[in-house]
């Protein structure tokens, strides 16, 4: 046998024999690092930490602590409450920042929502704490929130628990406080444990958000009639017309009219297009035809609107826009919500105080009897007093329809006309009826 040809054998000979050998010797693989979920999750840092400060008879605002009532979840991190005087106390969760679900729509945000309204709408106890007791509360960034710790009682036998520091080990948020803070070593403690699990925020797929990059061309017609696919995330692309502003949002509507399948009305679609605090949305007027990309939001307090706008581009800088007139048989503007609509002969019945940002509400009936609330945000432009409204007297009014859950009476759901800056355009918005 030629020698090479011999070598070749013996050679092949022995790489089988050593993958025998490997195969046999094999073991059954230890699982070094066994599969976490959710429901292994635990809050033994919540569990374990004790509010030891004083609680009875203090005032948050001054004292920095206080037993309230909750008025309203806004997101994951931020919660309205009332205090022993009525007053509402703006509340941004101190050492948490939870992914957006109002004027963005981000990964895992309805769900860090969710949890913090299941909690404390359940709570039979709910304090509010700030980081220095006896010392007056401190406001956030924007001014307008107390930064606070938020504790919660789930039954009346149990003990309070800090919701800030639950949401870190339940994976809705980093922390992102200091650990010389108050509890800062517990949260830093819970936040690496709650890191290493790669769940919710810290590295898990939201099943119920989108994650595609393609940006989807739709009217507002196709998005109202199938809502619940487009509200998860999804990146929209939407050419549309101004018909007023509020501020710096916008009511727009389709450029065509299309049949809605929910109210039978056939018009040109229109909704309410929140500015996510982008600037420039205030420039326009209406008539004007943008294109932009957003992301549409089911808010739970204001119901259907666009948010989180980029890229707009005008199109066109004049065209008819649609005025909706109300017939004296509607007794309730639900079908209209996102329509800008006219309101013959709107009786003032009483006129609220301004709230802390200087909005208020003026209240009244339609020519038919039926109820309705204008509402004059803070940031209309130019602002209009709160003694402009006379009571006793009647109105034409044009503004835009939008969904209004009122807290203050126990989430009773209002479809109310919000009125627009006054420009040029616009200065008959709110004016007295011929027929008074």
């Amino acid at each position: 046998m030629n020698k090479n040809i011999f070598r070749k054998l013996v050679l092949v000979l022995f790489l089988l024999g050593l993958g025998v050998a490997f195969v046999a010797c094999e073991k059954e693989p230890i699982d070094d690092d066994p599969i976490i979920t959710v429901d292994d999750l635990t809050t033994k840092y919540t569990d374990g930490l004790k509010l030891t400060e004083n609680y009875a008879s203090k005032d948050f605002l001054t004292q920095g602590i206080e037993a309230v009532t909750l008025l309203r979840v806004v997101d994951g991190d931020t919660a309205h409450f009332l205090n022993a005087d009525g007053e509402t106390v703006k509340i941004r969760f101190l050492g948490i920042n939870t992914p957006e679900s109002t004027g963005t729509i981000a990964a895992w945000g309805k769900k860090a929502s969710s949890y913090t309204k299941i909690k404390l709408m359940n709570a039979t106890e709910i304090i509010i704490e700030s980081e220095n007791i006896n010392q007056a509360a401190e406001l956030d960034s924007t001014g307008g929130r107390y930064l606070g710790y938020v504790w919660y009682r789930p039954s009346a036998t149990a003990d309070l628990r800090l919701l800030n520091l639950e949401i870190i080990e339940q994976c809705f948020s980093y922390f992102t406080g200091d650990p010389g803070t108050k509890y800062g070593t517990t949260f830093q403690s819970a936040f690496l444990e709650a890191y290493a699990t790669n769940l919710r925020v810290f590295g898990q797929i939201d099943p119920d958000y989108s994650y595609s990059t393609t940006i989807m061309e739709i009217t507002i017609a196709e998005l109202r009639n199938n809502y619940s696919s487009y509200s998860t995330g999804t990146r929209l692309k939407m050419t549309v017309r101004v018909v007023r502003m509020i501020g710096d949002s916008l009511f727009v509507e389709d450029l065509e009219p299309t049949l809605n399948e929910d109210t039978g009305i056939t018009a040109k679609s229109a909704i309410f297009l929140y500015h996510s605090f982008v600037s420039g949305l205030g420039n326009y007027k209406p008539g004007y035809v943008i294109s932009l990309e957003c992301q549409a939001s089911d808010d739970e307090t204001y119901g259907a609107q666009l948010v989180s706008p980029k890229n707009l581009r005008t199109i066109q800088t004049t065209s008819d826009y649609t005025i909706t007139d109300v017939p004296e048989s509607v007794t309730n503007l639900q079908a209209y919500e996102g329509f800008v609509v006219r309101v013959s002969e709107f009786l003032v019945t009483d006129v609220s105080g301004e709230n802390d940002s200087g909005a208020f509400t003026v209240y009244g009936t339609m020519k038919n009897g039926a109820e309705l609330m204008i509402r004059i945000d803070a940031d209309v432009s130019p602002a209009i007093p709160q003694s402009f409204p006379i009571v006793g007297s009647k109105y034409d009014v044009i503004g835009g329809v939008s969904k209004y859950v009122n807290a203050y009476e126990n989430n009773a759901v209002f479809y109310q006309v919000k009125l627009g800056n006054l420009t040029a355009e616009t200065m008959n918005d709110f004016v007295l009826s011929a027929n008074q």
